[in-house]
């Protein structure tokens, strides 16, 4: 499946969803619970949801989504495992403001209507999550969640397929033709393997220090495999080391204390 033929799958599922549950908008995102900050929401896909919400949505509701942090707990889902919930707002706004996550959360997508959400999580990996959620804005009406769970049960499972093999398709790409170190015993046949681990680590930017560390070595040890390392490639710096190794692709992948 492609871009293209995702966009149409996404549609077509989430046009399923929302006859079912007779939500006024819909979205599909990814979580990242290793993220702090507005890289931990990632949309793919959104069907009438007003976007101000969803910037508010990624910039710092997510962290007062106290079913969204309880679901993505490594106790709490299993690898396969989809969880829905409903929320009613019934926060008064002209109550005094709470300091309590439910309490902002719900004053947060008030100000944009919504009275009433559902989710369904899926666990990506250990970090990921895959979410459908749904909205509704009309008073006196619910979200009919139970109809749609198997709409959304397939949505997931597609979206989940799609996301797994581009994932796959990328990296497998990577590996074979973007690799920096691919090629490194053909470059430098007498390399050790304690040598290797060192230029892996400097290809990811990491310091002397950082090196030591990860290596659990001396930082005098990893100045002298540096020193080796440089001789059997010919280069002087680890720029020259990086480039080398990328076919001059790029210059640089260094702290600024290194270069």
């Amino acid at each position: 499946m492609n871009n293209n033929n995702f966009e149409m799958s996404n549609h077509s599922h989430a046009q399923r969803v929302l006859n079912r549950s007779k939500a006024d908008g819909i979205s599909l995102f990814i979580f990242d619970k290793r993220q702090n900050d507005d890289k931990a929401i990632s949309f793919l896909y959104q069907r009438h949801t007003k976007v101000e919400a969803m910037d508010d949505y990624r910039l710092r509701l997510y962290k007062v989504d106290s079913f969204l942090q309880k679901m993505a707990e490594p106790q709490t889902l299993d690898a396969t495992a989809v969880k829905v919930k409903i929320k009613e707002n019934d926060i008064k706004h002209n109550l005094p403001a709470k300091s309590d996550p439910s309490d902002i959360y719900w004053r947060g997508l008030g100000y944009y209507g919504y009275r009433q959400t559902a989710c369904m999580i899926h666990r990506l990996s250990k970090n990921l999550h895959l979410i459908i959620g749904m909205q509704m804005l009309q008073e006196r009406k619910n979200l009919c969640v139970e109809q749609s769970l198997s709409a959304m049960e397939d949505w997931m499972s597609d979206s989940s397929d799609y996301i797994l093999e581009s994932s796959i398709n990328a990296l497998r790409t990577e590996c074979i033709t973007e690799s920096s170190l691919h090629n490194m015993e053909d470059i430098a046949p007498d390399i050790s393997p304690r040598e290797q681990q060192v230029v892996f680590e400097i290809v990811q930017g990491k310091s002397n220090k950082q090196i030591a560390s990860t290596l659990s070595l001396s930082n005098y040890t990893i100045e002298n495999h540096l020193r080796r390392i440089y001789q059997k490639f010919g280069v002087r710096s680890r720029t020259e080391l990086i480039a080398t190794l990328n076919g001059g692709r790029i210059k640089s992948l260094l702290h600024p204390e290194d270069q």
